[in-house]
């Protein structure tokens, strides 16, 4: 990743915020996909995150959009304070946020106990439903840019938009992956093809916590107004596939929050499929090592239709 001299984001902060005094700054050693630093000042903490990999200015006001919407309706998460579209002194867009203090749920989930863990899994049950209990107006952006009034519409041209980036021979033909989606979509009930504010990149490490409670959300860079259980398919892969006996715990809280339709098993199955194409393309683009992988699981579920 590129870095730049703390005296640069130094200088970036005073020019933004002229009256807030800044006492010190200093890089932050994570964060998977930005550069980040942390600013001491006179009116709290701030944290500046520079993007290394999607630095569309865009992307980064769909991030501030669907967390102030989470936001409204009680979901805790990170206040906005300032972005830059275009920095020269970083070659891109910047976001300044205010610091969140917290551990990462992933830096310490290997140091709890089964009881704390279940207590965590509950907590987030109840975040996600209370997530996913936000309706949209449309399936897609949340700042309305790529918007599809029906499901099938928006998951057909999501399809279409990740086959070419992937490797189908790894995979199945497109024709097949076409048809497999178009059955999938035409068993669901129809009724329950509502759009909900999904995450889009929903695992421990974007989950903050204070003594073993969820206290902030993070990132939502990727959230949409989609079918909500596509959230389900990062999280079963990096939680539940290990943690099973969470998932219950998970399950019971979350329906106390947003009540299960009863095609929700089809749906989840639906998303572990998109999420293992989606996934594919990703890594195939910037880790190709981790891409077979998900090429194989999106082969086992086309496998699985026929």
């Amino acid at each position: 990743m590129l870095t730049h001299p703390v005296s640069t984001i130094r200088a970036i902060l005073e020019r933004e915020f002229p009256q807030t005094c800044i006492t010190s700054v200093h890089a932050l050693d994570k964060g998977y996909t930005s550069r980040q630093w942390v600013a001491d000042t006179d009116q709290g903490r701030l944290l500046v995150k520079v993007p290394q990999r999607e630095r569309d200015p865009e992307h980064l006001r769909r991030l501030i959009a669907a967390a102030q919407v989470a936001a409204e309706h009680g979901i805790p998460v990170v206040r906005y304070r300032q972005l830059v579209p275009h920095e020269p002194a970083v070659g891109g867009p910047l976001v300044i946020q205010e610091f969140q203090e917290g551990d990462a749920a992933g830096d310490v989930w290997e140091s709890f106990s089964r009881e704390e863990r279940l207590a965590l899994v509950g907590d987030l049950g109840d975040v996600v439903g209370r997530l996913h209990a936000i309706k949209g107006p449309h399936f897609g952006d949340v700042v309305g840019g790529t918007v599809a009034p029906t499901l099938r519409q928006a998951v057909e041209a999501e399809v279409e938009a990740l086959l070419p980036q992937a490797d189908l021979r790894l995979i199945g033909g497109a024709d097949a992956l076409r048809t497999a989606v178009g059955a999938a979509l035409a068993r669901l009930d129809d009724a329950a093809n509502i759009p909900a504010l999904t995450h889009g990149d929903l695992w421990l490490p974007n989950v903050l916590v204070r003594e073993g409670r969820i206290s902030c959300v993070l990132d939502f860079e990727h959230a949409a107004y989609a079918d909500r259980f596509r959230d389900f398919g990062k999280l079963d892969e990096h939680l539940f596939d290990d943690f099973t006996d969470g998932r219950e715990v998970f399950l019971e809280a979350y329906t106390a929050a947003c009540p299960l339709p009863d095609d929700h098993r089809e749906r989840i199955d639906l998303a572990h499929f998109l999420h293992a194409l989606a996934m594919h393309a990703y890594f195939l683009r910037w880790t190709p090592q981790w891409a077979p992988q998900y090429a194989e699981q999106a082969k086992a579920w086309l496998a699985r239709q026929s």
